[in-house]
């Protein structure tokens, strides 16, 4: 278990706040209800996003998009002038709300102890004790729970599972393939590359939101030559996000890191948008190190099927 203090909490609010998301997200708001989360990302008019993000509708007329912290005022910034035109509001309630995740092979067990129901399917949320628990991944969970409440639930994690930093967190994020758009790649890469359309967080079925007809184009007419790719590598130390990457042999910019953590004590694992034809290399140049680097499978298909 860990604080996830890299988190922030977007808040709209109003009768119009789902009408509102609507026409900004990859993903189909009409789906959410009080049993069920749903992935997703903003984009701006050139198809290139802003932040991605978990929504949750906590009560009628409220949304909470959990996000990369420093994204929230950013994103607010970039979407705010189309929210005038809607009975909503958007606000920064990062201070109002504290994040802590649960993860590893054994996490739900621990949490059966503890609570009479828990989220059984990915982006199902369960309502415990004034918390909101979502599942994010097999092997993780989020609860987004007030600050008032928030030492009472650390504390009754405590009793089951075993407080640590947050790299355990992101290292099953890796082996999960959920790549989020943080402050070093905000507005660089499109969903796909991100591998968003496999994870829930792109719906080609709905209307029209900012940036749709790149991200449609993308999917049914153009040639991806860039995605996201689980990379195991030699490095010990975690390279930063957004650090270059390069091929080896005539040091051309070939990708770029979107999550890191150390993993085995003996090199670290990383999620990297990366060109397709980098996908057989056994080393790269990552942060200016040359490392020895093997693909590693994910856990859903990429097919356009």
């Amino acid at each position: 278990m860990c604080d996830l203090g890299d988190q922030g909490v977007l808040a709209l609010e109003g009768p119009d706040s789902q009408k509102f998301l609507q026409g900004q997200s990859t993903s189909d708001t009409s789906q959410l209800d009080e049993n069920s989360s749903l992935p997703g990302a903003i984009c701006n008019p050139k198809g290139r996003m802003l932040t991605s993000y978990q929504a949750i509708t906590p009560e009628k007329d409220k949304l909470l998009l959990v996000m990369h912290r420093p994204l929230v005022e950013t994103t607010i910034n970039g979407v705010g002038k189309y929210a005038a035109f809607f009975k909503t509001s958007l606000s920064n309630a990062s201070e109002k709300y504290r994040l802590m995740g649960v993860s590893g092979p054994d996490c739900e067990s621990a949490l059966e102890k503890l609570f009479d129901a828990i989220p059984q399917e990915i982006n199902q949320l369960c309502i415990n004790e004034a918390c909101l628990l979502i599942r994010i991944s097999a092997q993780q969970f989020l609860f987004v729970v007030s600050i008032d409440a928030g030492q009472a639930l650390w504390q009754k994690l405590a009793t089951s599972c075993t407080p640590t930093g947050d790299a355990y967190w992101q290292l099953q994020a890796i082996r999960a393939g959920l790549a989020q758009v943080k402050t070093a790649t905000f507005e660089q890469f499109v969903p796909q590359m991100l591998n968003l359309q496999a994870t829930g967080a792109v719906n080609f079925k709905k209307g029209c939101y900012t940036g749709q007809e790149i991200v449609a184009r993308m999917q049914y007419l153009g040639k991806l030559k860039r995605r996201t790719y689980r990379v195991i590598i030699d490095t010990v130390t975690p390279p930063p996000v957004g650090a270059e990457i390069h091929a080896k042999a005539d040091n051309k910019l070939v990708g770029n890191v979107l999550t890191s953590a150390p993993a085995n004590g003996t090199g670290s694992e990383i999620l990297a948008v990366l060109h397709e034809d980098q996908a057989e290399a056994s080393t790269l140049i990552i942060d200016g190190v040359t490392t020895g680097v093997r693909i590693a499978e994910l856990p859903y298909s990429l097919s356009t099927n």
